[in-house]
């Protein structure tokens, strides 16, 4: 489809299908070390675990729309897993950064879900 200037094509958030435009994403994963001791306190070695992963996202919402309620869950769309499946972020923390005539901005924390 080409675009055309003329009038005829339908650009912005006006359309609706989506709940989020999302400016930034970031995902980190962590890691904890366990050390191993034997009964009497001596070294046997070191175990990595890995962590959950955290989510960290600018995202803008319409002027009458609302952010995501803390604790509620955000549906990441297919693709970011390889397998093609969607994702399930848990929602930790929403701060309201900016608001204009027609959209809101907000800074979304969480985690990915492990078991949903």
């Amino acid at each position: 489809m080409a675009v055309t200037a003329d009038g005829s094509q339908k650009f912005g958030t006006s359309e609706t299908g989506f709940s989020l435009v999302v400016e930034s994403f970031s995902l980190s994963k962590n890691g904890n070390r366990i050390d191993l001791n034997d009964g009497n306190g001596e070294p046997l070695g070191a175990v990595v675990t890995t962590g959950r992963t955290e989510v960290t996202a600018t995202v803008q919402v319409g002027a009458s729309g609302t952010a995501p309620a803390i604790g509620s869950s955000v549906t990441l769309a297919s693709g970011y897993e390889t397998s093609g499946e969607s994702t399930t972020m848990l929602v930790t923390s929403v701060e309201k950064t900016e608001s204009a005539a027609e959209y809101q901005r907000f800074n979304l924390g969480g985690y990915i879900a492990i078991n949903s």
